[in-house]
């Protein structure tokens, strides 16, 4: 039997074997005998009180025979747990979902968890529960057809997981950051600069924006500096940087025959050199802070694969890296022509504006990342409850067939959140797919801070609705109808009884009218 979490692995089987212990209980104390006095009492009183005569007496036993018969076979099916149905640890599984970092999951049992639960809290889970038929029969319809609909419904592309990846991307190495900052004030600063001031529209330029976006200029790994005379390949640090070795072509300042411990390389040779280039470092960082980060890209945007995925990468490492080594404040205030902010009162707004907006997408981030841990471990927990009462549920309704459907649909409903949450994961990766279509998704999302924020709050105020709000409506709906079915039932089976309240009238009716007869006479 396939489950829907971890936790859900040990959950099902305490909730079965609590809810022996309460039905030992019950049966201990006489409990579940009264059900069957109140049957009786009232299959007794409930003729007597139409008359003397006729065939009551006949009726009120039928009637208590055909009660009977349904109180025991609800006892039989839905309240003594049967040993012809045992729920055993090692037919229940869970699979998770597959995801980008791991693609085929392994499936886990309650010997081997893959997770804490079974270690500490619940390492003293029950074997073997014995459970009743009619709830084992639930239980299987109901995982069977949950998985089934996960299985017809398309693959999600796991999008929210990249996100996280993306994130935790970051530079660790504090020398690896002291290098950054130097590389910024003295090749990038300058060679912004000189673009913003000249502000080229050459051929080659224009074909470099177009091929990588016409924000190219507003990073560091710019292909418009790295590839356009004038700019990185000329620029040089001003110090020695260490790990480039001395080279007595291009650094013509220090004297051949004193060579310097390190050299100078130029911003190009910098950033691109595949051994120790800047970029190559922050590739490395990144698939250290974030593993396999650097593989993920393509996962999700073939398109970027070769150099812009490694620009991908890169520019994320730097987004997440801290203020001063970024673009943010260059691409915010003095974007083009435009220049700075006019006024103190602009800078003020655009601030808070910005900052609330990123406030606020933050804190959606961080709501949604909590509901989707928090929810199966909710489900479980719920399903725990309503299996544990189950027992209190089936005596205190006097063993009634609307019971049983009710219940089956109460299980139904809960284990149901599972596809409504495939569902709505799915509604979010699509949604992300449709509002970002633009090849360089990756760029738009994650590289581009403060440019996508509203747009970015949106879509997380529709997808924490959507993981929130569907188990609701379902419940609703179901609620409804579980009412109306309880109601069904108990309309279904009351003409049985209702003939004999007939004749119990018919009979009073009679005795009257032969009294009045002796009486004239």
């Amino acid at each position: 039997m396939t489950l829907d979490s971890y936790l859900e692995l040990f959950t099902t089987l305490f909730g079965w074997a609590f809810y022996g212990v309460l039905w030992d209980v019950l049966v201990g104390t006489g409990i579940v005998y009264l059900p069957f006095l109140g049957i009786l009492i009232d299959n007794w009183r409930e003729p007597a009180q139409g008359g003397e005569f006729g065939t009551v007496t006949g009726l009120s036993l039928r009637r208590m025979e055909i009660d009977l018969f349904i109180a025991l076979l609800v006892v039989v099916l839905a309240g003594q747990p049967a040993a012809l149905t045992p729920l055993n640890a090692g037919t229940l599984s869970y699979t998770p979902p597959p995801t980008l970092n791991n693609p085929a999951p392994a499936t886990a049992t309650v010997a081997a968890p893959q997770s804490t639960y079974g270690t500490t809290g619940f390492n003293g889970s029950p074997a073997t529960v014995n459970i009743p038929v009619w709830w084992y029969a639930v239980l299987a319809m109901t995982s069977g057809f949950n998985h089934a609909a996960i299985e017809g419904m398309p693959a999600a592309s796991d999008m929210r997981t990249f996100e996280q990846q993306a994130r935790l991307a970051t530079i660790a190495d504090p020398r690896l950051r002291q290098e950054m900052s130097e590389f910024f004030s003295q090749c990038y600063i300058p060679a912004r600069s000189k673009y913003q001031a000249e502000q080229p529209n050459a051929a080659a330029v224009s074909a470099l924006l177009t091929t990588y976006g016409p924000d190219d200029p507003d990073w560091m790994g710019s292909h418009v500096y790295r590839d356009t005379s004038g700019y990185y390949d000329t620029l040089r640090p001003t110090n020695q940087i260490p790990g480039w070795a001395y080279n007595a072509a291009r650094d013509t300042e220090y004297d051949p025959a004193t060579p310097p411990a390190w050299g100078k390389p130029t911003c190009k040779q910098w950033w691109e050199s595949g051994a120790i280039g800047l970029r190559k470092k922050l590739i490395d960082e990144a698939d250290a802070t974030s593993a396999g980060f650097s593989g993920l890209v393509v996962a999700v945007a073939p398109a970027l694969a070769g150099e812009k995925q490694n620009d991908a990468v890169a520019r994320t490492v730097l987004t997440n890296s801290p203020p001063s080594w970024s673009n943010n404040d260059l691409v915010a205030n003095n974007t083009g022509s435009t220049g700075l902010l006019s006024t103190a009162e602009n800078i003020v707004k655009g601030g808070l504006a910005a900052g609330g907006v990123l406030t606020a997408s933050a804190l959606f981030s961080v709501t949604i990342t909590a509901v989707l841990q928090a929810l199966p471990m909710v489900q479980a927990m719920l399903l725990l409850g309503i299996y544990a009462l189950l027992p209190m549920v089936v005596v205190l309704s006097r063993y009634s067939l609307s019971m049983m459907v009710v219940g089956a649909m109460a299980i139904f409903t809960v284990k149901f959140w599972s596809v409504l949450w495939y569902l709505a994961m799915w509604v979010d990766q699509n949604l992300i797919h449709s509002m970002y279509p633009d090849v360089n998704i990756f760029l738009q999302i994650f590289a581009n801070p403060g440019e996508h924020d509203t747009k970015r709050m949106l879509l997380n105020m529709i997808t924490t609705s959507l993981y929130l709000g569907l188990p609701l409506l379902w419940s609703g709906m179901m609620a409804w109808v579980g009412i109306s079915i309880g109601r069904s039932i108990t309309s279904a089976t009351s003409p049985l009884s209702q003939t004999a309240s007939d004749a119990g009238r018919q009979g009073g009716a009679i005795g009257k009218s032969m009294t009045n007869k002796g009486i004239r006479r």
